[in-house]
């Protein structure tokens, strides 16, 4: 379905500025925008392979942008969750039919946006972060990022539940997302996955999106911590409820 087609390039190109732009807005979402669209232009498997490749620079160049203060305790923890888990993600995407897992990562999601809304309150109470539940979410994360390249939700909702501040919710799921997606890539490479056309599209892809990061950037800085917070939840719950009544689409 890729074979050089200049329209194709600018259709992936396109894509790639949305999802770098919503991704640096709110946080996360590149996975989210792109495996939503590309498969449009792109079979549909491939472009799992195709954004979790891309992922890396992408994810690199947004954790270098919100490098600072990141909750290392929680971080770790959420890490190693996704280590122990992702393995398992990425049997799925090999054998289990992607409907089902999109449309369970919709209630996942869903009901971990309610349970951070408890636990915000609690946190604001005590001024401290609750370690435990990183690690649930960062497996959650990681066993998504493995079956539908989708790492971020399941991480962002246990960061909306903390006291952080907007730069502070964007270091720890940014570092999250980089190292998860430079353990992916390794296991789709190991399993053979990555070819010279993955690479291809990837470039493509790549370049747009870190533009579209960048102008994210610009845009989120507008917003107040309340403000912020708002948005990431309402964008966490519709992409939730869009999972849950499209599922993997046609």
């Amino acid at each position: 379905m890729f074979s050089g087609d200049l329209t194709v390039f600018l259709y992936i190109g396109v894509i790639a500025l949305a999802a770098g732009f919503v991704h640096s807005a709110i946080g996360f979402g590149f996975g989210i925008v792109a495996v939503t669209l590309l498969p449009l232009v792109v079979e549909v498997r491939q472009s799992h392979v195709v954004i979790s490749t891309a992922s890396v620079p992408v994810l690199m160049m947004a954790a270098w942008a919100y490098r600072d203060g990141a909750d290392w305790s929680a971080l770790w923890r959420a890490l190693v969750g996704a280590a122990i888990c992702m393995p398992l993600g990425l049997l799925a995407f090999e054998w289990v039919s992607p409907d089902w897992l999109i449309r369970g990562t919709g209630m996942a999601i869903l009901a971990m946006v309610g349970i951070s809304f408890r636990n915000r309150r609690r946190a604001k109470m005590e001024m401290k972060s609750s370690g435990g539940s990183s690690w649930f979410a960062g497996a959650l994360g990681g066993f998504l990022a493995g079956a539908v390249t989708i790492a971020g939700p399941p991480v962002a909702a246990y960061a909306l539940s903390q006291p952080w501040e907007q730069a502070r919710f964007k270091a720890f799921l940014n570092q999250f997302l980089f190292a998860v997606s430079l353990y992916k890539v390794t296991g789709l490479a190991v399993r053979g996955f990555i070819d010279q056309e993955t690479l291809v599209q990837s470039a493509a892809l790549a370049p747009m999106a870190i533009i579209g990061i960048q102008v994210g950037a610009i845009f989120s800085r507008r917003l107040s911590t309340q403000r912020f917070h708002v948005f990431v939840a309402i964008a966490l719950v519709a992409v939730a409820v869009y999972f849950v009544v499209r599922g993997a689409g046609e």
